[in-house]
C-alpha cells in the first residue's frame, strides 16, 4: 500500500506544471484542516518565517519529525515561526489516526489529491520548504535524520533575524 501511495503521488506530480523552485515565490494554497473546521491559507503567514513540511502517516522519518518539530515551533513561534504540516495520505483517516498518538501544536492540513503538493514538486517523504518573511521559497529540506533537527533550527535563526 506504501508504494501504491508513493507511486501515485509520483505519477500525479509528473504530469505537474512548473514547480516552485528556491528563491521564487512560495505557491499559494488553500487546504483545510485536519482537526478543525476551518481553511488554511498561506497568506494567512504572510510576514512569518514558515517551514511547510509534506508528510504521510505511513513515513517512519515523518514519525521522527513531528515532535521535533513541535519543539521548534513551540521555541520560536512567539517571534514569527510557523510549521504548516500538510497531510499526503490517501485517506484523512489515516492522518487522524496517525495525530492521535502523535499531536502536534502547529497547524496540520490535508492535501486530497497532492494538488499542493505538486506545486512544491514534492517526490519523497518528508518533504520541507523553508519559505521567508517576504514569502520567498529559501530552502528545500529531503527526509529527515536525527541531526537535521540542528541544520533547521540555524535556518530558522538565520530567516528570522532577517529584515
Amino acid at each position: 500500500m506504501k508504494l501504491k501511495i508513493v507511486l501515485m503521488v509520483f505519477v500525479f506530480l509528473s504530469g505537474c506544471g512548473k514547480a516552485v523552485t528556491k528563491g521564487e515565490p512560495a505557491a499559494a494554497f488553500s487546504l483545510s484542516s485536519l482537526v478543525s473546521d476551518q481553511t488554511i491559507t498561506l497568506s494567512d503567514y504572510k510576514g512569518k518565517v514558515v517551514y511547510l513540511d509534506f508528510w504521510a502517516s505511513w513515513c517512519k522519518p515523518c514519525i521522527e519529525s513531528f515532535p521535533k518539530l513541535d519543539k521548534l515551533h513551540s521555541k520560536y513561534k512567539d517571534q514569527g515561526f510557523a510549521v504548516i504540516a500538510v497531510n499526503l495520505d490517501q485517506s484523512k483517516d489515516l492522518a487522524l489516526a496517525f495525530l492521535q498518538t502523535n499531536s502536534v501544536g502547529y497547524q496540520v492540513l490535508y492535501d486530497d489529491g497532492a494538488k499542493v503538493a505538486g506545486l512544491y514538486d514534492v517526490s519523497s517523504m518528508p518533504s520541507s520548504y523553508f519559505i521567508d518573511k517576504k514569502g520567498i521559497v529559501r530552502l528545500a529540506h529531503q527526509g529527515f535524520r536525527p541531526s537535521d533537527e540542528i541544520k533547521i533550527e540555524k535556518a530558522i535563526q538565520h530567516l528570522l533575524a532577517e529584515k
